[in-house]
């Protein structure tokens, strides 16, 4: 049997690590099934503090993965996610390359979708990238892409806590703008998601640092191919001022082109799940799998006690690690003390969870 943590989530095995802690395959012993669960030890106040708003994040929508419970034990804490078990567009581009404009239509459909909700609820994601669009095991089928990680998210209102700007992010997918410690705006994340289009054209990462995106070498008459430039080219204006909203994206012509192409019988892409099979149950089967139900995706329109061996040790970071560095940020006097004081409070709910847990 692996550790059970709180008394109630039995870890499986690591699955992902990455600047925030490591995710885990877990059982909940409290309704059987198995979840994904991001741990974290609390030795960081702005990492931890990162953690409380992520599992407070609720937004409910058929491509985005968010929060379901949480605990914390000693000098750890962990919250609980649907587990989405066909891996992401980064594990995708691994096993592929670059991928059909077809596939990228609908992947860039789909994420646009999770943005406007994102978006509508006042959130910036701020770590749009292939790792973190993750993808459900739906075979040869259309593919049904989940946004996930929120744990650098914020507010567009959200006050600084301190006078010096952190530029949040993953080198090759940020704006100039954020590289320069700007505030929060969700033209970022289309930026991000503009940069994420072209590694999936192209099947090389990004260069770390911005620059404006010249679409004339990667242009070579294909309609479907040229449709998915224009797609990049809108997303990733230099200027943030010019760049669409997800609803505006998701009506440029160009993704209509790309989400009326048919389906290709030689497409050999295939999404299966990317895990190993699960323990046994001590009455035999396996324990279950906790994945969020789904309904297929709409092709236009907005959104809407079993045996367990003991856990290896966990994976390395993902290549893909986030970026915290800090840059000069104009003083913002009268919002620091009552912000900080938020904060308190809220380490203070947690602080308190923890001792009613235990």
């Amino acid at each position: 049997m692996g550790e059970v943590f709180a008394g109630r989530y039995e870890l499986i095995d690591p699955i992902a690590s990455g600047g925030m802690g490591t995710v885990w395959r877990v059982l909940d012993r409290m309704d059987g099934q198995v979840k994904a669960a991001k741990m974290l030890n609390q030795s960081d106040a702005a990492m931890l503090l990162r953690f409380v708003r992520e599992q407070s994040l609720r937004i409910d929508h058929t491509h985005i993965v968010t929060p379901q419970s949480w605990a914390g034990v000693d000098d750890r804490v962990l919250f609980t996610m649907p587990l989405v078990a066909g891996g992401s567009v980064s594990t995708l581009m691994r096993k592929y390359g670059a991928l059909p404009p077809r596939w990228i239509g609908r992947l860039v459909d789909q994420t646009l979708q999770a943005l406007e909700a994102v978006h509508a609820a006042g959130i910036v994601h701020r770590d749009v990238k292939p790792g973190n669009l993750l993808l459900e095991p739906t075979g040869r089928g259309v593919p049904h892409l989940r946004l996930t990680d929120f744990g650098i998210a914020v507010p567009t209102d959200e006050a600084r806590l301190t006078h010096v700007a952190m530029v949040i992010g993953t080198p090759g997918y940020m704006p100039p703008e954020q590289q320069l410690g700007a505030d929060p705006d969700p033209s970022a994340d289309i930026y991000a998601l503009g940069m994420v289009v072209l590694e999936m054209l192209t099947a090389t990462r990004p260069p770390r640092e911005a620059a404006p995106f010249d679409p004339a070498p990667l242009r070579n008459g294909d309609p479907a191919r040229d449709a998915v430039v224009d797609l990049i080219a809108a997303a990733t204006a230099y200027d943030p001022e010019a760049r669409p909203s997800a609803t505006e994206l998701r009506a440029l012509p160009a993704l209509r082109r790309l989400l009326d192409l048919p389906a290709d019988p030689a497409d050999p892409i295939t999404v299966t799940d990317v895990f190993p099979p699960l323990p046994v149950a001590a009455g035999g089967g396996t324990v279950a799998r906790a994945t969020a139900a789904y309904p297929p995706p709409p092709p236009t329109g907005p959104s809407s006690a079993p045996t367990i061996p003991p856990p290896p040790a966990p994976p390395r970071r993902t290549q893909e690690e986030t970026l915290h560095q800090l840059v000069p940020s104009p003083a913002r006097p009268g919002v620091l003390a009552p912000v900080l004081l938020l904060v308190i409070g809220l380490l203070g709910l947690v602080v308190s969870g923890w001792l009613l847990l235990g």
